[in-house]
Protein backbone atom coordinates (compact mmCIF):
# COMPACT_ATOMS: atom_id res chain seq x y z
CA UNK A 1 0.00 0.00 0.00
CA UNK A 2 1.62 3.50 -1.01
CA UNK A 3 1.98 5.89 1.81
CA UNK A 4 -0.32 9.07 2.32
CA UNK A 5 1.11 12.32 1.74
CA UNK A 6 1.20 14.90 5.13
CA UNK A 7 -1.92 16.96 4.88
CA UNK A 8 -1.88 19.50 2.16
CA UNK A 9 -2.64 22.72 4.10
CA UNK A 10 -0.77 25.97 4.35
CA UNK A 11 -1.42 29.08 6.47
CA UNK A 12 -0.97 29.70 10.22
CA UNK A 13 -1.37 27.59 12.70
CA UNK A 14 -1.72 24.36 9.88
CA UNK A 15 1.92 24.87 9.22
CA UNK A 16 3.18 23.73 12.40
CA UNK A 17 2.40 20.56 12.91
CA UNK A 18 0.77 18.22 9.79
CA UNK A 19 1.29 15.10 11.45
CA UNK A 20 -2.41 12.57 11.85
CA UNK A 21 -4.14 13.84 14.93
CA UNK A 22 -3.68 11.80 18.08
CA UNK A 23 -6.07 8.66 18.00
CA UNK A 24 -5.96 8.53 21.95
CA UNK A 25 -7.71 12.05 21.75
CA UNK A 26 -11.91 12.11 21.29
CA UNK A 27 -12.88 13.73 17.78
CA UNK A 28 -14.77 16.78 17.93
CA UNK A 29 -18.26 16.12 17.06
CA UNK A 30 -18.86 17.74 14.15
CA UNK A 31 -21.93 19.07 12.19
CA UNK A 32 -21.48 20.08 8.08
CA UNK A 33 -24.00 22.19 6.73
CA UNK A 34 -24.58 22.32 3.19
CA UNK A 35 -26.97 23.32 0.77
CA UNK A 36 -27.91 19.89 -0.44
CA UNK A 37 -26.21 16.56 -1.08
CA UNK A 38 -27.31 16.66 -4.29
CA UNK A 39 -24.28 14.98 -6.75
CA UNK A 40 -21.59 17.39 -7.19
CA UNK A 41 -17.73 17.96 -5.88
CA UNK A 42 -19.01 20.05 -2.97
CA UNK A 43 -21.28 17.00 -1.81
CA UNK A 44 -18.92 14.48 -2.76
CA UNK A 45 -15.89 15.65 -0.13
CA UNK A 46 -18.73 15.95 2.42
CA UNK A 47 -20.14 12.39 1.70
CA UNK A 48 -16.66 11.26 2.17
CA UNK A 49 -15.42 13.15 5.06
CA UNK A 50 -18.53 12.42 6.82
CA UNK A 51 -18.33 8.04 6.33
CA UNK A 52 -14.57 8.24 7.01
CA UNK A 53 -15.37 10.40 10.38
CA UNK A 54 -18.03 7.65 11.39
CA UNK A 55 -21.69 8.54 12.54
CA UNK A 56 -20.37 8.85 16.59
CA UNK A 57 -18.35 12.04 15.12
CA UNK A 58 -20.47 13.45 12.14
CA UNK A 59 -23.67 14.64 10.95
CA UNK A 60 -24.77 16.82 8.05
CA UNK A 61 -27.98 19.57 7.68
CA UNK A 62 -29.32 19.83 4.51
CA UNK A 63 -31.12 23.36 3.92
CA UNK A 64 -32.59 22.72 0.43
CA UNK A 65 -32.64 19.02 -0.38
CA UNK A 66 -31.16 15.93 0.69
CA UNK A 67 -30.15 14.44 -3.04
CA UNK A 68 -29.20 11.01 -3.32
CA UNK A 69 -25.77 11.58 -1.02
CA UNK A 70 -27.73 12.44 1.87
CA UNK A 71 -29.65 9.07 1.39
CA UNK A 72 -26.57 7.06 0.95
CA UNK A 73 -25.02 8.96 3.91
CA UNK A 74 -28.32 7.89 5.93
CA UNK A 75 -27.91 4.02 4.85
CA UNK A 76 -24.81 4.14 6.28
CA UNK A 77 -25.92 5.26 9.83
CA UNK A 78 -24.72 8.89 9.22
CA UNK A 79 -27.25 11.38 10.52
CA UNK A 80 -28.56 13.58 7.91
CA UNK A 81 -31.49 16.45 8.73
CA UNK A 82 -33.46 18.00 6.08
CA UNK A 83 -33.84 21.90 7.39
CA UNK A 84 -35.68 23.40 4.75
CA UNK A 85 -35.67 26.96 3.43
CA UNK A 86 -39.18 27.66 3.45
CA UNK A 87 -40.54 30.68 5.15
CA UNK A 88 -37.21 32.38 4.32
CA UNK A 89 -34.21 33.32 6.38
CA UNK A 90 -35.52 33.82 9.81
CA UNK A 91 -37.79 30.62 10.46
CA UNK A 92 -34.80 29.08 8.40
CA UNK A 93 -32.43 30.09 10.79
CA UNK A 94 -34.62 29.58 13.66
CA UNK A 95 -35.47 25.73 12.78
CA UNK A 96 -31.24 25.44 12.56
CA UNK A 97 -30.66 26.60 15.90
CA UNK A 98 -33.43 24.14 17.29
CA UNK A 99 -31.45 21.50 15.75
CA UNK A 100 -28.52 22.77 17.08
CA UNK A 101 -29.50 22.89 20.22
CA UNK A 102 -30.48 18.97 20.15
CA UNK A 103 -27.50 17.75 18.99
CA UNK A 104 -25.51 19.97 20.51
CA UNK A 105 -22.36 19.74 18.07
CA UNK A 106 -18.52 20.68 19.23
CA UNK A 107 -18.24 22.70 15.55
CA UNK A 108 -20.05 23.78 12.60
CA UNK A 109 -18.32 23.35 9.50
CA UNK A 110 -20.26 25.25 6.75
CA UNK A 111 -19.82 24.73 3.27
CA UNK A 112 -20.05 28.07 1.03
CA UNK A 113 -21.03 31.27 1.73
CA UNK A 114 -25.06 30.71 1.38
CA UNK A 115 -24.67 27.65 4.31
CA UNK A 116 -22.65 29.82 6.40
CA UNK A 117 -25.13 32.66 6.41
CA UNK A 118 -27.61 30.36 7.77
CA UNK A 119 -25.21 28.72 9.91
CA UNK A 120 -23.54 31.28 11.91
CA UNK A 121 -26.51 33.01 12.61
CA UNK A 122 -27.86 29.78 14.18
CA UNK A 123 -24.70 29.00 15.61
CA UNK A 124 -24.86 32.55 18.12
CA UNK A 125 -28.49 31.74 18.98
CA UNK A 126 -27.66 28.18 20.34
CA UNK A 127 -24.40 29.51 22.25
CA UNK A 128 -21.61 30.81 19.80
CA UNK A 129 -20.40 27.09 18.76
CA UNK A 130 -17.05 27.18 17.02
CA UNK A 131 -17.58 27.78 13.09
CA UNK A 132 -15.09 26.45 9.85
CA UNK A 133 -16.13 27.92 6.85
CA UNK A 134 -14.67 26.10 3.48
CA UNK A 135 -14.85 28.52 0.29
CA UNK A 136 -15.69 25.82 -3.13
CA UNK A 137 -15.74 27.02 -6.32
CA UNK A 138 -13.70 30.41 -7.65
CA UNK A 139 -17.05 32.35 -7.60
CA UNK A 140 -16.28 35.88 -6.25
CA UNK A 141 -18.86 36.99 -3.33
CA UNK A 142 -21.30 39.75 -4.61
CA UNK A 143 -22.68 42.74 -3.24
CA UNK A 144 -25.85 41.62 -2.26
CA UNK A 145 -27.59 42.14 1.92
CA UNK A 146 -26.05 38.49 2.72
CA UNK A 147 -22.85 38.98 1.22
CA UNK A 148 -22.43 42.17 3.18
CA UNK A 149 -23.63 40.57 6.54
CA UNK A 150 -21.36 37.47 5.73
CA UNK A 151 -18.80 39.87 5.94
CA UNK A 152 -19.31 41.06 8.87
CA UNK A 153 -20.26 37.13 10.52
CA UNK A 154 -17.08 35.58 9.09
CA UNK A 155 -14.97 37.22 11.57
CA UNK A 156 -15.98 33.94 13.83
CA UNK A 157 -15.26 31.36 11.34
CA UNK A 158 -11.86 29.87 10.44
CA UNK A 159 -11.79 29.97 6.80
CA UNK A 160 -10.74 27.46 4.49
CA UNK A 161 -10.24 27.39 0.65
CA UNK A 162 -9.91 24.33 -1.66
CA UNK A 163 -7.56 25.95 -3.89
CA UNK A 164 -4.74 28.66 -4.38
CA UNK A 165 -7.37 30.57 -6.55
CA UNK A 166 -9.98 30.27 -3.62
CA UNK A 167 -8.15 31.29 -0.91
CA UNK A 168 -7.04 34.18 -2.45
CA UNK A 169 -10.37 35.40 -3.48
CA UNK A 170 -11.38 34.77 0.37
CA UNK A 171 -8.21 36.88 1.43
CA UNK A 172 -9.36 40.01 -0.98
CA UNK A 173 -13.12 39.72 0.20
CA UNK A 174 -12.15 39.38 4.27
CA UNK A 175 -9.66 42.21 4.49
CA UNK A 176 -6.76 40.04 4.30
CA UNK A 177 -7.54 37.59 7.06
CA UNK A 178 -5.82 34.28 7.63
CA UNK A 179 -7.25 31.54 4.90
CA UNK A 180 -6.15 28.10 5.34
CA UNK A 181 -5.72 25.67 1.89
CA UNK A 182 -6.76 22.38 2.54
CA UNK A 183 -6.83 20.59 -1.12
CA UNK A 184 -9.63 18.55 -1.70
CA UNK A 185 -9.15 14.25 -1.43
CA UNK A 186 -11.07 11.45 -2.38
CA UNK A 187 -11.66 8.05 -1.02
CA UNK A 188 -9.76 5.70 -3.16
CA UNK A 189 -11.89 1.97 -1.79
CA UNK A 190 -14.32 2.11 -5.40
CA UNK A 191 -11.27 2.83 -7.62
CA UNK A 192 -9.18 0.04 -5.57
CA UNK A 193 -10.37 -3.05 -7.89
CA UNK A 194 -11.66 -1.42 -11.16
CA UNK A 195 -12.49 -3.93 -13.99
CA UNK A 196 -9.67 -3.69 -16.89
CA UNK A 197 -10.78 -1.35 -19.54
CA UNK A 198 -11.78 -4.37 -21.68
CA UNK A 199 -13.89 -5.60 -19.05
CA UNK A 200 -15.77 -2.41 -18.44
CA UNK A 201 -16.86 -1.81 -22.39
CA UNK A 202 -17.72 -4.94 -22.04
CA UNK A 203 -20.64 -4.40 -18.95
CA UNK A 204 -21.10 -0.65 -21.05
CA UNK A 205 -21.72 -2.30 -24.36
CA UNK A 206 -18.78 -0.26 -25.79
CA UNK A 207 -16.91 -0.90 -29.39
CA UNK A 208 -13.13 -2.27 -28.03
CA UNK A 209 -11.30 -0.74 -30.27
CA UNK A 210 -12.56 3.25 -30.12
CA UNK A 211 -10.75 5.70 -28.37
CA UNK A 212 -13.16 6.84 -25.65
CA UNK A 213 -12.90 10.06 -24.53
CA UNK A 214 -15.23 11.19 -21.39
CA UNK A 215 -16.43 14.09 -19.55
CA UNK A 216 -18.41 13.72 -16.18
CA UNK A 217 -19.80 16.90 -14.37
CA UNK A 218 -23.12 18.79 -14.36
CA UNK A 219 -24.43 19.93 -17.74
CA UNK A 220 -24.01 23.65 -17.00
CA UNK A 221 -22.54 25.92 -19.78
CA UNK A 222 -19.73 26.97 -17.34
CA UNK A 223 -18.62 22.86 -17.97
CA UNK A 224 -17.83 23.57 -21.57
CA UNK A 225 -19.81 20.64 -22.74
CA UNK A 226 -20.48 22.75 -25.94
CA UNK A 227 -17.00 23.72 -26.71
CA UNK A 228 -15.81 19.52 -26.29
CA UNK A 229 -18.83 18.33 -28.61
CA UNK A 230 -18.03 21.26 -31.33
CA UNK A 231 -14.53 19.71 -30.97
CA UNK A 232 -15.39 16.23 -31.09
CA UNK A 233 -17.06 16.60 -34.61
CA UNK A 234 -13.94 18.60 -35.88
CA UNK A 235 -11.58 15.53 -35.00
CA UNK A 236 -13.91 12.32 -35.77
CA UNK A 237 -12.48 13.83 -39.40
CA UNK A 238 -8.82 12.65 -38.01
CA UNK A 239 -9.41 9.99 -35.49
CA UNK A 240 -12.53 8.20 -37.06
CA UNK A 241 -13.28 5.43 -34.33
CA UNK A 242 -13.49 8.10 -31.42
CA UNK A 243 -16.45 8.39 -28.86
CA UNK A 244 -17.34 10.31 -26.23
CA UNK A 245 -19.39 9.71 -23.08
CA UNK A 246 -21.17 12.14 -21.40
CA UNK A 247 -22.04 11.55 -17.80
CA UNK A 248 -24.53 13.61 -15.56
CA UNK A 249 -27.51 15.99 -15.63
CA UNK A 250 -28.77 19.62 -15.56
CA UNK A 251 -30.18 22.45 -16.96
CA UNK A 252 -27.92 22.51 -20.20
CA UNK A 253 -28.99 19.23 -21.33
CA UNK A 254 -31.81 19.72 -23.78
CA UNK A 255 -29.14 22.18 -25.60
CA UNK A 256 -26.39 19.84 -25.69
CA UNK A 257 -28.76 16.54 -26.85
CA UNK A 258 -29.94 19.02 -29.70
CA UNK A 259 -26.46 19.94 -30.41
CA UNK A 260 -25.28 16.24 -31.21
CA UNK A 261 -28.71 15.79 -33.20
CA UNK A 262 -27.46 18.37 -35.15
CA UNK A 263 -23.85 17.54 -35.79
CA UNK A 264 -24.93 14.46 -37.02
CA UNK A 265 -23.28 12.94 -33.43
CA UNK A 266 -26.25 10.19 -32.28
CA UNK A 267 -23.85 7.23 -32.45
CA UNK A 268 -20.31 8.27 -31.14
CA UNK A 269 -21.86 10.55 -28.64
CA UNK A 270 -23.40 8.14 -25.27
CA UNK A 271 -25.33 10.84 -23.22
CA UNK A 272 -25.63 8.67 -20.33
CA UNK A 273 -27.40 10.72 -17.78
CA UNK A 274 -26.76 10.53 -14.08
CA UNK A 275 -25.34 7.52 -13.00
CA UNK A 276 -24.21 5.49 -9.75
CA UNK A 277 -21.65 3.38 -11.62
CA UNK A 278 -18.70 5.84 -12.38
CA UNK A 279 -15.97 4.10 -11.53
CA UNK A 280 -16.35 1.72 -13.98
CA UNK A 281 -17.82 4.33 -16.80
CA UNK A 282 -13.89 5.96 -15.96
CA UNK A 283 -12.52 2.41 -16.49
CA UNK A 284 -13.90 1.95 -20.07
CA UNK A 285 -12.13 5.85 -21.00
CA UNK A 286 -9.18 6.15 -22.97
CA UNK A 287 -8.99 10.14 -21.60
CA UNK A 288 -10.63 12.27 -19.57
CA UNK A 289 -11.26 16.32 -20.17
CA UNK A 290 -13.10 19.28 -18.19
CA UNK A 291 -12.93 22.33 -20.46
CA UNK A 292 -14.53 24.48 -18.08
CA UNK A 293 -14.65 27.74 -18.11
CA UNK A 294 -14.47 27.98 -14.10
CA UNK A 295 -13.65 25.32 -11.46
CA UNK A 296 -12.48 25.51 -7.93
CA UNK A 297 -11.16 21.98 -7.12
CA UNK A 298 -12.71 19.32 -9.53
CA UNK A 299 -13.53 16.66 -7.53
CA UNK A 300 -14.37 14.45 -10.81
CA UNK A 301 -10.12 15.10 -12.31
CA UNK A 302 -9.54 13.28 -9.16
CA UNK A 303 -11.47 10.79 -9.56
CA UNK A 304 -10.39 10.32 -13.30
CA UNK A 305 -6.44 10.11 -11.64
CA UNK A 306 -8.03 7.64 -9.00
CA UNK A 307 -8.75 5.42 -12.56
CA UNK A 308 -5.67 6.17 -13.87
CA UNK A 309 -6.73 8.98 -16.68
CA UNK A 310 -4.61 11.28 -19.01
CA UNK A 311 -6.58 14.49 -17.98
CA UNK A 312 -7.46 17.67 -20.71
CA UNK A 313 -8.77 20.17 -18.94
CA UNK A 314 -8.70 24.40 -18.57
CA UNK A 315 -5.98 26.27 -17.09
CA UNK A 316 -8.54 27.37 -14.56
CA UNK A 317 -9.30 27.45 -10.89
CA UNK A 318 -7.42 24.87 -8.78
CA UNK A 319 -6.85 22.55 -12.06
CA UNK A 320 -3.02 23.57 -12.27
CA UNK A 321 -2.97 22.06 -8.50
CA UNK A 322 -3.99 18.59 -9.77
CA UNK A 323 -2.83 18.21 -13.30
CA UNK A 324 0.79 18.49 -14.13
CA UNK A 325 1.23 20.06 -17.81
CA UNK A 326 2.66 17.24 -20.11
CA UNK A 327 3.27 14.82 -17.18
CA UNK A 328 -0.34 13.88 -15.99
CA UNK A 329 -2.09 15.49 -19.02
CA UNK A 330 -2.68 18.60 -20.77
CA UNK A 331 -4.24 21.96 -19.89
CA UNK A 332 -5.65 24.51 -22.23
CA UNK A 333 -6.86 27.74 -22.15
CA UNK A 334 -10.74 27.88 -21.44
CA UNK A 335 -12.68 28.41 -24.76
CA UNK A 336 -9.40 27.44 -26.86
CA UNK A 337 -11.07 24.91 -29.34
CA UNK A 338 -7.87 24.55 -31.18
CA UNK A 339 -6.18 23.63 -28.39
CA UNK A 340 -8.29 21.01 -26.63
CA UNK A 341 -8.41 19.28 -30.40
CA UNK A 342 -4.63 19.17 -30.41
CA UNK A 343 -4.48 17.46 -26.88
CA UNK A 344 -7.25 14.92 -27.62
CA UNK A 345 -4.92 14.39 -30.97
CA UNK A 346 -2.07 13.95 -29.60
CA UNK A 347 -3.14 11.12 -26.90
CA UNK A 348 -5.10 9.18 -29.32
CA UNK A 349 -2.05 9.07 -31.64
CA UNK A 350 0.27 8.42 -28.59
CA UNK A 351 -1.66 5.62 -26.68
CA UNK A 352 1.72 4.61 -24.85
CA UNK A 353 2.15 7.89 -23.75
CA UNK A 354 -1.67 8.23 -22.66
CA UNK A 355 -1.00 5.09 -20.57
CA UNK A 356 2.12 6.56 -18.80
CA UNK A 357 0.21 9.82 -17.97
CA UNK A 358 -2.55 7.95 -16.18
CA UNK A 359 -0.09 6.04 -13.99
CA UNK A 360 1.37 9.31 -13.38
CA UNK A 361 -1.49 10.89 -12.10
CA UNK A 362 -2.61 7.78 -10.21
CA UNK A 363 0.59 7.66 -8.05
CA UNK A 364 0.04 11.68 -7.51
CA UNK A 365 -3.70 10.93 -6.51
CA UNK A 366 -2.63 8.54 -3.68
CA UNK A 367 0.04 10.24 -2.63
CA UNK A 368 -1.50 13.97 -2.42
CA UNK A 369 -4.91 13.80 -2.59
CA UNK A 370 -6.53 10.82 -1.00
CA UNK A 371 -9.42 11.40 1.57
CA UNK A 372 -6.95 10.59 4.49
CA UNK A 373 -4.76 13.53 3.28
CA UNK A 374 -8.00 16.05 3.32
CA UNK A 375 -9.26 14.60 7.08
CA UNK A 376 -6.21 14.80 8.53
CA UNK A 377 -5.34 18.65 7.57
CA UNK A 378 -9.54 18.75 8.68
CA UNK A 379 -9.33 17.15 12.24
CA UNK A 380 -5.98 19.32 12.84
CA UNK A 381 -7.72 22.19 12.22
CA UNK A 382 -10.97 20.93 14.18
CA UNK A 383 -8.93 20.34 17.29
CA UNK A 384 -7.27 23.76 17.13
CA UNK A 385 -10.37 25.30 16.72
CA UNK A 386 -12.07 23.58 19.86
CA UNK A 387 -9.43 23.78 21.72
CA UNK A 388 -9.15 27.74 21.18
CA UNK A 389 -12.72 27.72 22.04
CA UNK A 390 -11.72 26.07 25.37
CA UNK A 391 -9.43 28.15 26.62
CA UNK A 392 -11.48 30.93 25.83
CA UNK A 393 -14.08 29.84 27.97
CA UNK A 394 -11.73 28.70 30.82
CA UNK A 395 -10.42 32.45 30.95
CA UNK A 396 -13.88 33.84 30.62
CA UNK A 397 -15.67 31.74 33.51
CA UNK A 398 -15.89 33.42 36.69
CA UNK A 399 -13.36 32.35 39.29
CA UNK A 400 -14.21 30.13 42.60
CA UNK A 401 -13.79 31.96 45.09
CA UNK A 402 -10.22 30.82 47.14
CA UNK A 403 -10.35 28.55 50.28
CA UNK A 404 -10.08 30.53 53.66
CA UNK A 405 -7.03 28.69 55.77
CA UNK A 406 -7.67 28.53 59.34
Amino acid sequence: MQAVAKPRVSDGDLTRNRGLARDSAPRPRVLHIVDSLEIGGLERLVHDLAITRGAASTSVACLCALGPFGEVLRNRGIPVELIGTQGGYIPTVWRMRKHLRRIKPDLIHCHNLFSFLNGCTASRLAGNIPLVMTKHGASVPGNGLGSRMNRVLIRRADVVAVSRQARHIMRVWTGNRQVHYIANGISTDAYDHLPTRTEARTQLDLPQSSFVIGIVARVTPSKGHQLLIEVFARMRTKIANAMLLIVGDGIGLSEVKAQVGRLGLNSPVRLMGERQDVPTILAAMDVFCLPSETEGMPMTILEAMAAGLPVVASNVGGIPELVEEGRTGFMVGPGAADELEAALVTLANDPERAREMGRLGRDRLWNEFSVKSTLSAYEELYREVTTRRGRLMADTAPSSPALKVL
